[in-house]
């Protein structure tokens, strides 16, 4: 059997109507091809096992796919499926009821016990949500807008301790030559000329940082 099937085929399969196919992909309740065109076969069966409380035909999907982790085949998956669907309808018939309809959508709020579905559709949400996440922190890191935290801390500490250290040296070199000038000029050219130098020092540092991180 194809992994994936028309809607219609697989109301057909099913036994039951194609507008009742359109309410269980309405309710989110059947996972569909990347177009939405189609039913995957598999996971919708796994989706209906997961309502197995809110009606027969999640109860026979239930069923069904047990039998199938131990070898049955699909095909007895979707038979099992019909014929639950079928005997649902001859009960109802033989007491003067109408076949049963598909239920109404739960409240908003996640009940374990009670519904299922909310449970199934809450955690898969939260998974797409954190896939997106990491999707877009990869390509911002992949795009050189993200950097990593460790890395950045390490950067910043070494930056500041290289400067910190140039600094303090900076007497060692200067102090006597300073004392023995009288010209202010000099003085002024010789300390501008100093700090020059520790910043062009400290800037190819900076640099060759950035690209560690």
């Amino acid at each position: 059997m194809a992994e994936e099937i028309k809607k219609s085929e697989f109301a057909d399969l099913l036994g039951v109507s194609r507008g009742y196919v359109s309410q269980l992909v309405s309710s989110n309740r059947l996972v569909l091809s990347a177009d939405g065109k189609l039913v995957r076969v598999r996971e919708s069966l796994d989706l209906l096992a997961v309502t197995a409380s809110v009606d027969k035909v999640g109860v026979a999907a239930k069923h069904a796919l047990e039998r199938m982790a131990k070898g049955g085949s699909s095909d007895n998956v979707l038979a099992n499926i019909i014929e639950m669907k079928a005997s649902a309808a001859r009960t109802s018939e033989a007491r003067g009821m109408p076949a049963p309809s598909p239920p109404p959508r739960q409240s908003a709020q996640v009940d374990v016990v009670g519904n299922p579905l909310d449970v199934y559709n809450h955690a898969r949400a939260a998974n797409e949500l954190k896939r997106g996440r990491q999707m877009d922190l990869d390509y911002a890191r992949d795009e050189g807008q993200l950097i990593g935290r460790d890395g950045t801390i390490k950067a910043v500490a070494d930056l500041a301790a290289a400067t910190r250290s140039a600094i303090e040296r900076l007497p060692d070199r200067i102090a006597t030559v300073l004392a023995a000038e009288t010209d202010p000029n000099k003085v002024y050219a010789m300390l501008q000329g100093e700090l020059d130098a520790l910043c062009n020092t400290l800037s190819q540092q900076a640099e060759t940082l950035s690209r560690r991180v």
